[in-house]
């Protein structure tokens, strides 16, 4: 009887042993981005992306946004310098509140794991108040060219029903959203 006992405490030990592991694992991803398993991180990678976009807009620092896009979202952006000149004189004021609404999308295909960030802000200045929107690539396993912000968007929340889709037909743009630059790109691939 002894002996089925002490089996048995074995087993007992070994299985809480290997939850403890699997809960320590869990937890070392989720802080690696893997945003699946917590919305909470998502959250706060968003805020964190958010609050330097903003900082660099405050503080005038043109290197500081352009080395937040992705190698990928450089390569492919329309005058990545003129956007950044557009929405350094666009947006205005310091905050006074922000609302956020997130999206994300997280995809595995043969171990290559992939994920996307969609963040939507709405931004109330002294000034005025605007919708900031990007997206950010979180994770690309096979590419990592693509990880960085892929697309920017700040517009003034009023014009919201006119220009904003949450990057898609009307916005999608690597780099910086601008009307003129989507309008023309748009008459260009007609």
């Amino acid at each position: 009887m002894n002996i089925k006992r002490l089996i048995l405490c074995i087993i007992i030990i070994t299985t809480s042993l290997g939850l403890i592991a699997c809960s320590s694992l869990k937890s070392k991803i989720v802080k690696g981005g893997e945003s699946a398993l917590n919305v909470k991180s998502d959250k706060e990678i968003a805020n964190t992306r958010f609050q330097k976009i903003i900082e660099c807009l405050e503080k005038n620092d043109k290197k500081g946004l352009k080395k937040m896009f992705s190698p990928k979202a450089l390569k492919e952006a329309k005058d990545i310098d003129g956007g950044i000149d557009y929405i350094k004189g666009f947006y205005k004021g310091k905050i006074k509140s922000k609302d956020v609404a997130l999206a994300v999308s997280d995809h595995k295909d043969n171990g290559e794991k992939t994920s996307e960030l969609q963040a939507y802000y709405t931004v109330t200045t002294d000034k005025d108040t605007y919708t900031v929107f990007f997206i950010d690539q979180t994770v690309d396993i096979k590419n990592p060219d693509n990880v960085g912000l892929n697309m920017l968007q700040i517009i003034k929340a009023s014009d919201d029903d006119k220009e904003f889709d949450w990057g898609g037909d009307k916005t999608k743009c690597a780099g910086i959203y601008r009307p003129a630059t989507v309008k023309k790109q748009a008459k260009e691939s007609v």
